[in-house]
């Protein structure tokens, strides 16, 4: 008799542990994709994974900053950056050594480093204050009592004070770090957040020298970040919106929207990333061999999953056996078993039409996730994959607006229509199909 045996899956400590005490897996992690690494950290907590966070490459950190930093308050609304959570990633960078923490402060862009320390910082250039309150005695006692009663510090002719005391030792440090090897670029960076402070405090009339402050610097950032995201497959949450507006209007079912015509061009840009920024603390250079074998640790701690890369291949393989199965009961579970059923067909005679589907599926799914609501909360992939599966079919069978569907006649319809163009068919058709609506931004 064999006795059965429970799949151990080791504990963050644990886990980390076997990486760090093996070299190879060491520099390994330096060339693990972003999203996989971003995993990783999570699983071990950010706090407690200062060794392999001191092992990623600008590039690395860049990727994790547009995952990490911004949040949205709800599902399908648009993400806002959180400087908290990026003064807990200044503590945890100093963790690989004030070198590492120096070299990526000044790798990182100066637009992303403006916006976070002028939301954690106040910046006042006490001698243009000072100038401009002569005559206002009153006033002026009244602020002299504001500031001194606050956390400071006095750096050159400015003023730095704390809008979150409860980090402002993190803070004041990474911008001393930052001042000992790249004095230039802090004085441009302090004067860049006293800048919008003045405009802040000010507040000169018109929402016009607002919105070009502190509100378009973020703006600025955010628009950087979609860039760089919608070249690995994302998009933001207000084209996602603003597609699923657009199914639900019925606009132009007969053409792709301008949303998606968009996307796939980005897609079709091929990706420049920045030469020279990695540091490497270690001696050791890691093999693909090596890096399979880390992404092997992380499936079986389930850190990743086994079908992390190609979900949606993987689905429509799926699809093609259960069809050939004689069992019934498969074939009634499935959620759009004449859409599916066509995927099968298509990938069976023509390949790389097949994989055009499959990235229009994968967008969709993306669409669904960023822009797209379940149980108010924010589609997991599995959902939204069911949804857009779900409402293709249903825009499979509006298209062809026959009772009897052949599936002959469906491989022709999927040849000719992208599945986009599906989508939005079912969206407006058969709302039961169609996922929540997503929520407004106020």
């Amino acid at each position: 008799m064999t006795a059965l045996s429970r799949h151990h899956i080791p504990s963050s400590s644990a886990l980390l542990m076997r990486i760090l005490e093996r070299p190879e897996l060491v520099s390994a992690v330096r060339e693990l994709p972003a999203p996989v690494l971003g995993k990783l950290i999570d699983r071990i907590g950010l706090e407690d994974a200062g060794e392999l966070v001191a092992l990623a490459s600008t590039s690395q950190l860049e990727r994790l900053f547009d995952e990490d930093l911004w949040k949205a308050a709800r599902a399908g609304e648009d993400e806002t950056f959180g400087p908290e959570r990026f003064a807990l990633w200044l503590r945890v960078m100093l963790e690989g050594g004030e070198e590492y923490f120096i070299q990526r402060l000044s790798e990182l862009p100066q637009d992303l480093l403006a916006l976070a320390v002028h939301r954690l910082v106040l910046v006042l250039d006490m001698d243009a204050l000072a100038a401009r309150m002569v005559g206002a005695s009153d006033e002026m006692v009244e602020l002299d009592h504001a500031l001194e009663s606050s956390t400071f510090e006095e750096w050159e002719e400015f003023r730095l004070i704390a809008r979150d005391p409860n980090v402002w030792d993190d803070v004041w440090y990474a911008l001393l770090a930052l001042d000992r090897d790249h004095h230039d670029r802090l004085r441009a960076l302090i004067e860049q957040c006293c800048a919008m402070s003045t405009e802040f405090i000010n507040g000169q009339g018109s929402l016009y020298d607002v919105l070009t402050s502190e509100e378009m610097l973020e703006s600025d950032v955010a628009a950087e970040r979609e860039d760089r995201r919608a070249g690995e497959g994302f998009i933001s949450p207000a084209d996602a919106r603003s597609f699923l507006e657009l199914a639900r209007r019925a606009a132009a079912l007969d053409e792709r929207d301008p949303i998606t015509r968009a996307y796939f061009r980005t897609l079709e840009r091929p990706s420049i990333e920045k030469p020279g920024l990695a540091y490497v603390p270690a001696s050791v250079e890691a093999t693909s061999a090596d890096v399979d074998q880390l992404v092997q640790l992380l499936e079986a701690a389930e850190v990743v999953s086994p079908a992390h890369a190609r979900p949606l291949a993987a689905l429509t393989a799926g699809a093609n056996k259960r069809q050939k199965s004689k069992d019934k009961s498969t074939t009634q579970r499935r959620t759009a078993p004449l859409f599916e059923g066509a995927m099968s067909d298509l990938r069976e005679s023509d390949a790389l039409l097949f994989s055009e589907r499959v990235e229009e599926l994968g967008y969709l799914v993306n669409v669904l996730m960023a822009g797209g609501e379940f149980e108010g909360r924010r589609p997991r992939p599995v959902e939204a994959l069911e949804t857009v599966l779900k409402t293709c079919e249903a825009g499979l069978r509006t298209h062809l607006k026959t009772k009897t569907v052949e599936r002959d006649q469906a491989l022709l319809v999927l040849r000719r229509t992208p599945a986009d163009r599906l989508f939005r068919q079912g969206f407006a058709s058969a709302p039961q199909a169609a996922p929540s609506r997503p929520p407004r931004s106020p």
